[in-house]
């Protein structure tokens, strides 16, 4: 079990034993704080939230939950940064489908199709972990593969691979060290321009499961850049797996499981693209979890608006929305959606039937057909009003920050709402199921194991020789063993690596053997070349691939030591600079003023032009600030300045902040 697997599996303990029914009361233990602080988290009361985390860590003991806890607590934090500034995208559609097959219905890629993970990338056992590692974004016809896989601790990175021939692809690559977190990053998408990477990971600072992040490919560096987390709410606190814009630039598609009831189910949402994206603070009277589900301007007292006065002695009178009215619609819908599938399967079925049959029996095969159709067209009318009623009561649920749940049958608890690939939500996106792509027939390079330098005596005819005789830059030592007047063969250096060889002035080979970093490393190994037949061996010393005194190496070596940090300031720690900064650290903005509620188009365009970074709006109407940033460095903020008062732009400046 790895360790993100281990990870997961407390967090499931901790929710599953810490969440007892409502009725039970825990006011101040731990399980009755961790099960306020789970409500309050997913609902994005992160501030109170932590305040109880906080209050539970004080009354656990155990390790394990202990890191889950403190977790989670950073999470909250992470979810206070993100919420400060915010865009608010509409759906377009949305729909519920099974995990195991959720990607066959992004059907916005041209070109493109998802495909079970191939052998050569991936292990079939692999998979087993987590069912959203079963497909991946095979490019048809492209040179260039960028993919998730797991390395050798179990953790998912990204790696890229490109095509050698027809059928054999190079030895993959980790695609950039910039995006490694140490836990999971699934889901790699590129955008149209291929400039942008967008992707899923647990790992990178986030609200709370799987984040959505961005990378924008840097032309000066030739490198992706650091992580960026997409912010609410295409970042929410379920797991938030895939970003893809449409290619006429019209949807931007996410797939989510913030909105389901169970794990097994994942939903699609269609938003509004949007090019330029202005974030502004959440408004006090705008609810989180309305705008998680990308709608807006919600009525407080329901989804929706009140009857005319001449229409409300007509109207039938309001039903009241209760909890197992939700469940009975949402058992009504599954059971429309089975029918309306084995209607559509039996279509299927007849159609192929009918291209075998003969002319005689076609016409008969050809009026079940009808009828069928007219049948399953009958029951899609039925599961679109079902699932219109539905809608509106999860609106109302959402209003009042309430989350629905089916109350499940012992029969149906496998089986997932809103399934049906034909139901559309609006008359704008329609849903639409597409086939697997087959598995290509692919062959990826063996790569060739890497040279080991560590010294080793091996069999009488196992001895190996370096392919480059260059020595690392710096002190190091090695052990001459002989000199002849040619190279000698595998024979002659009795099992011995890594054996370097040299051919000297006079014309005759040096052939040395290993690369130490310590006069003591290469001393402790001295006995052994000498007792391997070699009595005449001594330790030699290179600077910089130059020939230099022993005694003169040794001294360099202990000045060296003498001049690193204590061994308190280092931490051995490799981690990598995230996007929020560290506590303490100064960073910059630049800052518009004057402008009222909105940027000229002119200026907008200035500042897409010069930067990705986040543009956010703040303040009144009469009294508005613009700020765009952070730039961790100040040149970087100090050159789009320059940009806009070359365009004559007037009120901007740059500020430091504190992170």
């Amino acid at each position: 079990m790895t360790a993100l697997n281990r990870y997961f599996s407390v967090i499931a303990v901790l929710i599953m034993t810490c969440l007892p029914a409502m009725g039970q009361e825990a006011d101040s233990s731990a399980e009755g704080d961790l099960k306020r602080a789970e409500l309050l988290h997913s609902n994005y009361k992160f501030a109170k939230a932590e305040e109880y985390y906080s209050q539970a860590l004080k009354h656990t003991t155990d390790s394990l939950q202990r890191l889950a806890i403190m977790d989670r607590i950073l999470q909250c934090r992470n979810g206070e940064s993100l919420m400060q500034y915010i865009v608010r995208p509409a759906a377009i559609a949305s729909q519920t489908f099974r995990i195991e097959d959720f990607f066959l219905y992004l059907k916005d890629l041209e070109n493109h199709s998802w495909i079970p993970i191939p052998n050569p990338f991936i292990q079939p056992s692999d998979n087993r972990q987590n069912p959203y590692y079963t497909a991946m974004y095979f490019p048809s016809g492209q040179d260039r593969i960028i993919y998730s896989a797991p390395d050798e601790t179990g953790a998912w990175n990204i790696y890229t691979t490109t095509r050698k021939d027809s059928i054999t692809w190079n030895v993959p690559e980790l695609l950039s060290e910039n995006i490694l977190s140490g836990h999971n990053e699934i889901f790699p998408i590129l955008s149209r321009d291929g400039r942008t990477l967008y992707f899923a990971s647990d790992g990178l600072p986030g609200m709370g499961g799987y984040d959505l992040f961005y990378s924008r490919w840097d032309e000066e560096t030739g490198e992706w850049g650091v992580p960026e987390n997409m912010g609410f709410p295409y970042s929410s606190t379920g797991d938030d797996l895939i970003y893809i814009d449409s290619r006429d630039g019209k949807y931007s598609i996410i797939a989510s499981n913030r909105e389901t009831a169970g794990t097994d189910s994942i939903r699609i949402y269609v938003t509004e693209y949007i090019a330029t994206p202005v974030k502004t603070p959440l408004a006090e009277n705008e609810s989180p979890l309305a705008i998680a589900s990308f709608i807006h301007d919600i009525p407080a007292s329901g989804a929706e608006e009140a009857a005319p006065a001449d229409r409300q002695e007509s109207a039938a009178p309001a039903r009241d929305v209760r909890m197992d009215d939700y469940s009975k619609l949402m058992h009504e819908l599954r059971r429309l959606q089975e029918e309306h599938q084995e209607k559509l399967d039996k279509i299927e079925e007849s159609r192929r039937i009918y291209e075998k049959a003969s002319e005689s029996d076609r016409e008969f095969l050809a009026g079940i057909i009808r009828d069928v159709e007219n049948e399953a067209l009958q029951i899609r009318k039925k599961i679109d009003q079902v699932s219109g009623e539905v809608r509106q009561i999860e609106l109302r649920f959402l209003a009042e920050g309430i989350i629905p749940v089916v109350q499940e049958e012992a029969s149906e608890q496998n089986e997932i709402a809103d399934e049906s690939p034909q139901q559309k939500s609006t008359p704008e996106y329609t849903f639409s199921r597409q086939s697997k792509g087959k598995i290509p027939y692919i062959i990826v390079e063996t790569p060739e194991p890497e040279f080991d330098y560590s010294f080793k005596i091996l069999g009488r005819n196992e001895g190996q020789f370096v392919e480059d005789n260059t020595l690392p830059e710096g002190v190091v030592y090695q052990i001459q063993f002989m000199v002849l007047s040619e190279h000698a063969s595998v024979r002659d250096i009795r099992g011995m690596s890594p054996v370097f060889v040299t051919r000297m002035k006079s014309g005759k080979y040096l052939h040395t053997v290993g690369l130490f970093s310590t006069y003591q490393e290469a001393m402790s190994n001295l006995g052994k070349v000498r007792r391997n037949g070699f009595s005449d061996a001594m330790i030699i010393a290179y600077n910089n691939g130059k020939s230099i005194p022993v005694k003169t190496a040794r001294t360099m070596e202990n000045e060296r030591v003498l001049s690193m940090p204590a061994k308190s300031d280092r931490t051995g720690s490799s981690s990598r600079p995230s996007s929020s900064g560290s506590s303490g650290e100064i960073s910059y903005q630049v800052v518009l003023k004057g402008y009222g509620p909105a940027l000229p188009s002119s200026i907008l365009s200035a500042i897409r032009g010069a930067t990705t970074k986040d543009l956010t709006k703040s303040g009144s109407d009469d009294d508005t600030v613009f700020t765009v940033g952070p730039f961790s460095e100040r040149k970087d903020a100090e050159f789009l300045l320059k940009i806009l008062e070359d365009l004559d732009i007037k009120n901007v400046s740059i500020e430091s902040i504190k992170l």
